[in-house]
């Protein structure tokens, strides 16, 4: 398909442009880890941030090979998130020509918005809450435990904290889809306001590093404010869907009036 439904790209076609677009992001992505993996001081000592005020600077192997598969499973991760962009770019060139402008200008908001979201999500837990609940964990019975950080267990527990928080911050574009679809409005959502409080508590619970206090506010304060934006955009979307509707049906009341007036005109001449 493409944004001229009289011209059409072969098979073939869409598969060699594939390929292409598939070689460009494999490329950018080596590169980037190859980077990544020559720089792997720098990129610990981001991984390492959030222990700055536990006392921890170091992080311990325990096998062999442990040292050097870590630093090859972070040299991943970062070369992920630093080529993210271009891969993102790259698939959106293959997919755009095939839309229509308004397609274009539906999705893109959209993309754009996911994209912002997660990485804001992410900000969040790596700058607010992660070192509050690892300052926390790591110092708790620090008089009675010697504390040692095995590198395998604290990069996989970030990991995947960091990708948690970016999932839960896409919370209102999952509720704007969800009135879009018809499945609840807005209405409802403030119906439900107090039961989705409850539920939000106990996911910040499970989410968080430690299940003290401090860390559970940091996380359920701006789950409280996306569940508000979220009602906010799902209102939003549904009076643009019933515009869109009345559009759609002001122009089929037209289209049979102007295709009378036309055929009048012949019968005339």
């Amino acid at each position: 398909m493409s944004k001229n439904p009289t011209k059409t790209m072969p098979l073939t076609g869409h598969l060699s442009e594939l390929r292409r677009r598939i070689t460009y992001i494999a490329i950018v992505l080596v590169i980037c880890v190859i980077v990544a993996f020559i720089e792997k001081k720098y990129v610990f000592m981001v991984l390492l941030r959030p222990l700055k005020d536990t006392g921890v600077s170091e992080l311990t192997t325990l096998g062999v090979t442990e040292a050097f598969m870590q630093v090859l499973k972070v040299s991943i991760y970062a070369g992920l998130i630093v080529s993210l962009p271009f891969i993102l770019y790259q698939f959106w060139a293959f997919v755009m020509p095939g839309l229509y402008e308004n397609e274009k200008r539906s999705i893109l908001p959209y993309v754009l918005a996911t994209s912002f979201l997660f990485l804001g999500g992410v900000a969040f837990g790596y700058f607010i809450v992660l070192p509050v609940g690892l300052n926390f964990m790591i110092g708790y019975g620090g008089g009675v435990f010697n504390q040692l950080l095995q590198a395998e267990r604290y990069i996989s527990f970030v990991a995947t904290f960091l990708l948690a928080f970016g999932a839960v911050f896409e919370l209102p574009l999952v509720m704007m889809l969800l009135a879009w679809a018809g499945i609840v409005n807005h209405e409802k959502m403030r119906k439900v306001r107090k039961y989705a409080v409850l539920v939000m508590a106990v996911v910040a619970m499970v989410f968080t590093p430690s299940q003290d206090p401090v860390s559970m506010l940091l996380m359920l304060a701006p789950l409280l404010v996306l569940y508000e934006l979220g009602i906010w955009m799902a209102k939003v979307a549904l009076k643009r869907k019933q515009k869109r509707a009345e559009a759609a049906l002001l122009a089929e009341i037209e289209l049979p009036k102007e295709a009378f007036s036309q055929t009048s005109g012949l019968e005339s001449s």
